[in-house]
């Protein structure tokens, strides 16, 4: 029978000198419906996000992400500052896999000298969920195109990763990669996941991918490590919040 996915429950509370009024700021594609209405449901009491959009043309392909970034991202991470966040996300996976490893620390540098607060991107996210689950081999799943998903298998390549196994969904419309149901993103794991593999990752941020982590991770055993999930993570992290967010896969209920 077909995994019930239900809506996780959180433990809070683990934590009782977790600093309180933190505020959380995010820097987004404008296409992007997933990363506000999920971190502000999963964050503890007491924790704001706040959101800036940069404009993405609908269909995703590297030069139109390219754009985004050198055109849009400066202008609405200064727009962020003036709500004066504690720490800030770069959420879009797919901008800096396609522009390599070192643009994606050049990126975080220009930020946080821009910011001056702890700021990463998405794929910093994951690298360091990975470091923290001491994970080698990984299996990846993306909705994105064929180009996009290879050139993400390149970066974690070049990042020291092995990338055992992978599959995609092959979605060019940036405002339909929210479009996937719990059963497909569960069905497209399963498709990418190796025995091999230490971990599943499952990229981007505007994918609802933490709706199946816990319940991928039941089914193969290992890690499922998703963009929402990392982000939301080191975001809270950085910002001093180490709560446990339970439901959403072994890493949000990481110390």
């Amino acid at each position: 029978m077909f995994p019930d996915f239900k809506t996780a429950s959180r433990d809070y509370g683990h934590h009782a000198d977790t600093p309180v009024g933190r505020r959380l700021g995010v820097i987004m594609p404008s296409v992007n419906t997933v990363v506000e209405p999920w971190f502000n449901q999963a964050v503890p009491g007491g924790v704001q996000v706040h959101g800036a959009r940069m404009l993405l043309d609908p269909l995703v392909t590297p030069d139109s992400l390219r754009r985004m970034d050198h055109e849009e991202g400066l202008p609405a991470a200064r727009r962020l500052l003036s709500c004066r966040p504690h720490a800030v996300a770069y959420c879009c996976t797919a901008s800096t896999i396609v522009q390599g490893l070192a643009y994606d620390q050049e990126l975080q540098q220009t930020l946080e000298s821009v910011l001056q607060v702890p700021c990463f991107t998405a794929v910093t996210a994951l690298l360091d969920a990975l470091r923290c689950l001491k994970v080698g081999r990984i299996a990846m799943a993306s909705p994105y195109t064929d180009e996009i998903d290879r050139l993400e298998h390149r970066f974690f390549e070049s990042a020291g990763y092995e990338v055992v196994a992978g599959a995609n969904l092959g979605i060019a419309d940036g405002f339909s990669l929210a479009d996937p149901s719990s059963e497909q993103i569960y069905q497209l794991g399963l498709k990418a996941w190796h025995h091999q593999a230490d971990a599943l990752v499952v990229s981007c941020l505007n994918m609802n991918s933490q709706r199946v982590a816990h319940v991928l991770e039941k089914v193969i055993g290992k890690p499922v490590i998703t963009s929402t999930t990392a982000t939301l993570w080191k975001l809270l992290r950085s910002a001093g919040v180490g709560d446990r967010v339970s439901g959403y896969g072994v890493l949000l209920e990481q110390d």
